[in-house]
């Protein structure tokens, strides 16, 4: 009976091939939707003249990679990593501060047109 209880190697191997063949479906569909949004999305938002959805995009991306970053670090590693929001908040005291220098007293156009 102890003989019948234990899966076969076979189902073992078929249920690993299962989900190799899952995994490359995954990555084929999260392929193309990268190349789509990278080379194929902001022609076509120039094309109907959405051009500044573009930087949205772009900052939207790089908030992206840092909610990786740490997912990544907290996620698997365990460790609360404090330096991203130590890289971001310098990054935007300095772009403040950039933005102060060049036009004092007024809001930039992406501020007001962005939201």
């Amino acid at each position: 009976m102890l003989l019948q209880d234990k899966p076969t190697p076979v189902s073992k191997v078929s249920r690993l091939a299962r989900l190799a063949r899952s995994r490359r479906v995954e990555m084929g569909l999260v392929g193309i939707i990268a190349v789509f949004v990278l080379f194929v999305l902001p022609p076509l938002l120039i094309a109907i003249g959405q051009g500044f959805r573009i930087g949205l995009m772009g900052r939207y991306m790089a908030l992206a990679i840092a909610a990786l970053g740490i997912d990544l670090i907290w996620g698997y590693g365990g460790i609360l990593s404090l330096g991203h929001g130590l890289f971001f908040a310098l990054g935007g005291y300095a772009l403040a501060m950039y933005l102060q220098l060049q036009v004092p007293g007024q809001l930039p156009d992406f501020s007001r047109s962005t939201g």
